[in-house]
This record gives C-alpha cells, sequence and structure tokens, in this order.
C-alpha cells in the first residue's frame, strides 16, 4: 500500500481490475459446489418413491409419519426454489475489448477539442482512463451483486436442504420397520409357489430309470454303479443333450 495514491488513476485501475476478477471468480466457484446440492437430493431420491407410497398406497400410518412427510415435503420445496434461482441465468459483467479504448473512446475525446492542433495527448490520456475505470466500477458493483445472490441462494438451498433430511430419515424409519413384515410374507408364499410348482414338475416328470453298468476299478470288484455322463453341448448352439447310454450291461 506504501507509495501508491487512491489520487493516481493508475492505481484505481489497478485495484478496480482485481476486484473484479475476484467476484467473478467467486461467483463461479458457488456454481461449481452446485454438486453439492445435487448429493443432498440424490440420497432423498433413493427411498423417496417407496416412502410417497407408504402415504398414499399403504394401510393407515401414524400421525407423526404424516407430519414428517408433510414437513420434509415443505422444507424440500423451498430449497428446490432457491436451487432454481441459483442456476438460472444471470447477467454477469464482462469488460469490453480494448480497442474501444484507443480507437474509438480516444478519436471521440480528439474529435471534442476545437483545435486539433492543440491536443494534449497526457490529457486524453487520463480521460480515456477515467472512462476505463467508469466500466471497471459497474463491473465490479455487477460481479459482487451477483456473487452475493447466488451466495445467499445456495446457503439457504443446501441448508434448507438439510434440514429436509430430519423428518425424511424419520419416514424412512417407518417405511423400514413395515418392510420386514412384508418380505417374510412374500417369502412364505414364494415358498408356497415353488413346493406346488415342484410338485407338479415331479408329476408331469417323471424321472428317468438309473442307468448301470459293471466296473472293474481297482477296489470296488465287478459290481453295478450308476452311469453319470457329461452333457454334450454343439458349439455355437443352446442345445445341449447327454450321451445316451443301454440301460445295463
Amino acid at each position: 500500500m506504501s507509495g501508491k495514491s487512491f489520487y493516481e488513476l493508475d492505481y484505481l485501475i489497478e485495484i478496480n481490475e482485481k476486484r473484479s476478477e475476484q467476484y467473478l471468480s467467486a461467483y463461479q466457484k458457488v456454481l461449481e459446489r452446485f454438486t453439492n446440492i445435487i448429493l443432498v437430493y440424490s440420497a432423498f431420491t433413493i427411498f423417496l418413491v417407496q416412502i410417497i407410497q407408504d402415504v398414499f398406497l399403504s394401510t393407515r400410518q401414524d400421525l407423526v409419519f404424516y407430519i414428517c412427510f408433510g414437513l420434509f415435503t415443505l422444507l424440500f420445496i423451498i430449497s428446490l426454489v432457491f436451487t432454481i434461482r441459483l442456476i438460472y441465468p444471470v447477467e454477469v459483467a464482462y469488460l469490453d475489448k480494448p480497442e474501444k479504448y484507443y480507437k474509438s473512446i480516444r478519436l471521440q475525446y480528439e474529435q471534442g477539442i476545437a483545435d486539433p492542433n492543440n491536443i494534449v495527448q497526457s490529457d486524453i490520456n487520463e480521460l480515456i482512463k477515467a472512462s476505463y475505470i467508469l466500466e471497471l466500477e459497474e463491473s465490479v458493483n455487477t460481479n459482487n451483486k451477483v456473487f452475493k445472490e447466488k451466495s445467499s441462494y445456495f446457503y439457504n438451498a443446501l441448508i434448507f436442504g438439510l434440514l429436509a433430511a430430519l423428518p425424511y430419515l424419520v419416514c424412512l424409519g417407518y417405511h423400514l420397520s413395515k418392510k420386514p413384515d412384508t418380505i417374510q410374507k412374500v417369502e412364505i408364499v414364494k415358498n408356497k409357489l415353488t413346493e406346488e410348482f415342484m410338485k407338479k414338475q415331479a408329476k408331469s416328470n417323471p424321472q428317468a430309470p438309473l442307468t448301470t453298468t459293471f466296473t472293474d476299478l481297482p477296489g470296488l470288484g465287478n459290481k453295478k454303479v450308476i452311469v453319470s455322463s457329461p452333457q454334450l453341448i454343439k458349439e455355437n448352439s443352446a442345445q445341449e443333450r447327454s450321451k445316451p447310454h443301454n440301460k445295463e450291461e
């Protein structure tokens, strides 16, 4: 700070350029943190459909469950509104191309002088700097406003999203507490259906007679053993068959 004066236009240009870049960078970082809100919403969607089914389709639930679901819905909608405002496009200030100053604005200042022979470049240069500072100030004010608004939207969207997680967890607890009974009933019905299916299969497909043969393997002597054959599958085909055997040798 030593050696620099706010009476110098060059210093005013320097600090305004830095502030404009800082606010623009901060605004972009706020948008990058939008993924944090998406993670919270993604966690909600895992059981949200099942919880909604419990509210509208299942048997009567406790009053606490309905209160928590209503509170979750309210907080989630508020968070969603702030999220929409966060990602809604706004006008951000970007500096114009430098050509405007050393061509257009410079010529306008020079044409405003009655006597072209009395043009003092240093004076015109100071005027051009002043015009540039005005643009920088407008850029800083615009980006500062955008940054503060978007930061507020992000904060509110995240806070209300996290608050909505509390009643959501209560609803999830009710849902999971009812789920084991349903699973057990489904498993009982499934086991009964499986038993009936196996009985029908046994009746419709009686077991084929076993094929036996004599063996001279060591330790067994001349005894009959049940023949076991590999499955023969034709290449590039889903059909399989067993090697035929004589019933008894």
